[in-house]
């Protein structure tokens, strides 16, 4: 009788720990499959197909560039205490073009924001040039048109930072300056 007692606590034990580290496997941006699976669990993309276009690791935070069906969309990820990325936010925008300012938790002790400016772009996008003004820096970024991209800019640190955007179409044309 001991023995049985002792096989089936063992045997739950086992399937607690089995059921444990397989949904933390799932649940978390530690590789494509799984930050995909905790995409689609979220509202917002709920139902949604989706396509990453790039993953950016900074320090302990790890950011996912992607489409969901067809929009410019990210999710920020930041390590835990056991080496796994949970999940902390997420966005999308409408257009064939969209940015994104997305904050990390470090500041890198100078008490400023460390900032990174995402651009996403679809295979639709007509722009193949931008100028990133951001206070008194430019940042000059080309598009390869017909083909999704993104676009990382580490953003000056700052306390404030006002940005201002030039397009450019495939001929060097100004399109919108905004």
């Amino acid at each position: 009788m001991k023995k049985l007692y002792s096989v089936l606590v063992i045997t739950a034990m086992g399937v607690f720990i089995f059921i444990y580290l397989n949904s933390s496997f799932y649940q978390n941006g530690n590789n494509e499959e799984s930050i995909v699976k905790t995409i689609q669990s979220l509202d917002l993309f709920e139902n949604s197909s989706i396509e990453i276009i790039d993953i950016k690791d900074v320090g302990e935070e790890r950011v996912v560039a992607f489409l969901s069906n067809n929009t410019p969309a990210y999710s920020h990820f930041e390590k835990d205490k056991y080496g796994n990325y949970d999940w902390k936010s997420a966005e999308k925008k409408e257009g064939t073009l969209a940015h994104f300012l997305i904050t990390l938790s470090q500041d890198m002790g100078d008490g400023y924001p460390n900032l990174i400016y995402l651009t996403i772009t679809t295979q639709d996008n007509e722009i193949s040039k931008m100028e990133l003004g951001a206070n008194e820096y430019v940042f000059v970024e080309a598009f390869d048109l017909n083909r999704n991209s993104a676009t990382w800019t580490e953003l000056p640190k700052e306390k404030e930072i006002a940005i201002e955007h030039k397009y450019y179409d495939i001929d060097g044309n100004l399109i919108e300056n905004e």
